[in-house]
């Protein structure tokens, strides 16, 4: 910073840059951080629409380059018909996240496992539905998944297969009537009429 305000002496603005980054600095200060702040004067991003300060996320523990990266631009939005905006952005690079937390072995070790429970999508009423279920069964440490839309049950119970899913929930017209699930078991194909809570039960073993 000393060198920094012997060079840009006869700049007011460079020495108020100066200042900000100072400030910036001895704010962090409060702060308990856990990670190694550095300024890089040789940083250079987005050239043609940067137009103040930028910065750069690294994972140090791997030789991975920057993970996220982001800065200042005024006026982007100008682009888009919307003048005199400023702003500042950051993006993630999800791959390149993805590859430190799996050198670093970050991932819990049932993250790759499949559902508990997949439900079997019939139409919009009974999606409604189920993802109260689906909420339920959550919220009691399971995790639960339900098929994005409306199809065909085999092409459903294929997908909860390729999905490792334990069991697979049908809640039709008739199940909501009575308030009950039709539960399979994908490994036995034994299926069962049970309630919320028994279901719950079943997964508790």
């Amino acid at each position: 910073m000393a060198k920094l305000k012997t060079i840009l002496a006869s700049s007011e603005i460079g020495l108020k840059g100066i200042a900000e980054l100072e400030l910036v600095f001895e704010t962090l200060k409060n702060f308990e951080l856990k990670t190694l702040l550095e300024l890089d004067l040789t940083l250079a991003r987005g050239l043609n629409y940067y137009t103040g300060a930028i910065f750069e996320v690294k994972a140090l523990d791997t030789p991975m380059g920057s993970i996220c990266g982001g800065g200042r631009y005024d006026d982007l939005t100008g682009i888009f018909g919307l003048k005199d905006v400023s702003g500042v952005g950051v993006s993630f690079g999800a791959d390149r996240i993805f590859d430190v937390m799996e050198t670093l072995n970050l991932f819990p070790p049932d993250a790759a496992s499949g559902p508990k429970v997949l439900f079997i999508n019939f139409g919009e009423k009974e999606q409604m539905h189920c993802l109260q279920l689906l909420a339920a069964v959550r919220k009691a440490g399971f995790k639960a998944e339900i098929y994005p839309e409306a199809a065909k049950t085999g092409k459903q119970l294929g997908y909860a297969d390729s999905r490792k899913a334990e069991f697979a929930a049908l809640v039709g017209e008739n199940e909501m009537k009575e308030n009950k699930i039709t539960l399979k078991n994908m490994l036995s194909g034994e299926q069962q009429s049970v309630s919320l809570e028994e279901m719950i039960a079943v997964f508790k073993g």
